[in-house]
């Protein structure tokens, strides 16, 4: 895998990966429920595999949800596989529970394709005419389409004038050509950055905002452990990023364990008033007091060292962003897993203390460096002397292409 042009991570408990080759070779790997790999029903797999459903063609990109896979290839066609109990396959119909339909087989849609994304039961397109269409389970609007539907298994017209998208499980954003954002779907933390906590089945602009170039809402996160309808502030849920196209970032959702930056002191956050109703501006004023790094590799208010940032990612309880320079940083809760990459979730005995992983309390309030740990920590190869050129994110992991060349 020395030529991987786009990476993406599929949810779940167990998660998957996708890596396209600059060739147009789709790899895929990991946990492959419901046929997700694009390889048919079978066990999980281990290390990179080819499509060999796709060999004939060109791939460009490609997605994943918690149980069905797509591919973008050349000409602007879409592929899909994988679970299609709520449509999420586009095909017009819908299929058992137990019927998945693990090869890879295209959707009918009204035009070529520059960007598909898919999340948990449903999938999305935007066309070279910037026309937005979605299709699969329509929970909490998330289609967008103004409907009370349960599911609709066809590709149905969400809005134009789109250039990118984000699907996320609960929700979804777009970013228009013209740089403005538009939500729908579960709003009950505040994701939609409306404001107040409304869920909506149709876009709505976010206002007073400067030109986004990105936005990134929470994957893997089928429910919330705190209900869908909080009463007070922190408890877990989606926390929407986006990327201004000033390279400013913004954040808007739960405060919980610091998944906005928003955040000084180390804080679980839970039924604290610091959820942002509306986009908070990074760097801006902290909610509670200023607190210093946990670690060399993490940075202290107000994070002038990030940036200027060109792309985001969201899952559960982490995010991440991406700089121009190449770095990549992460914040939230690490735990668990070591999902987020960082010499922090090592460090659980403190400065120099011999390494033990932080399984529960890698709390983040602000970005830590991905990919990097002193010989102390880490005695493996990592990203040092590496250049990020991009990151993608499942529930509990993460994925990044690197070149040589950063610090």
């Amino acid at each position: 895998m020395t030529k991987v042009v786009h990476v993406a991570c599929g949810g779940g408990q167990q998660g998957c990966t996708g890596a396209v080759t600059l060739h147009g070779e789709l790899y895929t790997f990991g946990n492959n429920y419901k046929g997700r790999l694009g390889h048919g029903d079978g066990p999980n797999v281990p290390a990179p595999q080819r499509v060999s459903a796709l060999a004939g063609e060109h791939v460009v990109m490609s997605a994943f949800s918690a149980d069905h896979g797509a591919a973008l290839v050349r000409g602007g066609r879409v592929f899909l596989w994988g679970n299609n109990c709520h449509g999420q396959l586009g095909r017009g119909h819908f299929e058992g529970k137990s019927a998945n339909s693990s090869v890879p087989t295209e959707v009918v849609l009204p035009g070529p394709v520059t960007f598909v994304d898919c999340e948990d039961q449903y999938s999305a397109v935007i066309l070279e005419d910037g026309n937005l269409f979605t299709w699969g389970s329509n929970g909490h609007g998330r289609l967008g389409q103004g409907t009370t539907a349960q599911s609709l298994p066809s590709p149905g017209l969400v809005c134009d004038g789109m250039q990118s998208l984000s699907l996320g499980s609960l929700y979804a954003g777009a970013v228009g050509r013209g740089g403005e954002l538009l939500m729908w779907g579960y709003g009950g933390h505040g994701n939609l950055g409306l404001g107040d906590r409304r869920s909506c089945n149709q876009p709505q602009r976010v206002e007073n905002l400067e030109p986004i170039l990105q936005v990134a809402c929470t994957r893997g996160q089928e429910g919330c452990k705190g209900g869908l309808n909080p009463k007070e502030g922190g408890q877990e849920g989606p926390h929407t990023v986006l990327v201004a196209v000033s390279g400013a970032l913004y954040t808007m959702g739960t405060c919980h364990k610091g998944l906005l930056c928003n955040l000084g002191a180390k804080d679980g956050a839970f039924g604290r008033p610091w959820d942002e109703f509306r986009p908070y501006r990074v760097g801006g004023p902290l909610r509670n007091a200023a607190d210093g790094p946990l670690s060399p590799l993490g940075l202290a208010p107000p994070y002038d060292a990030v940036g200027p940032a060109v792309a985001a990612v969201s899952a559960h309880i982490h995010c991440a962003v991406l700089c121009a320079d190449g770095k990549a940083w992460a914040w939230g809760c690490g735990s668990n897993d070591g999902r987020c990459g960082v010499e922090r979730f090592l460090n659980k005995k403190g400065e120099g203390k011999p390494p033990e992983v932080d399984m529960m309390k890698c709390y983040m309030m602000g970005p830590h460096r991905i990919g990097l740990a002193r010989p102390l920590y880490w005695k493996h190869p990592s990203l040092q002397g590496q250049q990020v050129l991009m990151l993608s994110t499942g529930r509990n992991h993460m994925a990044a292409i690197a070149i040589p060349g950063g610090e």
